[in-house]
């Protein structure tokens, strides 16, 4: 059996609702990197990942503060939160 990295996926507030789910723990190839899971959550929840009206998380930093953005290795027991933007006045 080829080498995994396992990850949790977090939905938030109303993307709750969106994927009909509050977590997803996937299994990647090792070697995997956050354009890899934001092709999974595409292909799975139609969402796109980074999005206008979705920010994503890695382990608590935003994907747009991490030197390598999209190419960002994940590793075993990370943990990704989704969430919509929130607007009010």
């Amino acid at each position: 059996m080829a080498p995994v990295v396992k990850v949790r996926i977090k939905y938030l507030s109303a993307l709750r609702d969106t994927t009909h789910r509050r977590l997803d723990e996937v299994d990647l190839p090792e070697g995997s990197r956050l354009s890899d899971l934001a092709g999974w959550v595409a292909r799975t929840h139609g969402l796109t990942v980074p999005g206008p009206r979705l920010l994503a998380t890695l382990n608590g930093r935003g994907w747009a503060q991490l030197p390598d953005t999209l190419a960002t290795a994940l590793a075993d027991g990370d943990e990704i939160a989704l969430f919509p933007l929130v607007s009010g006045g």
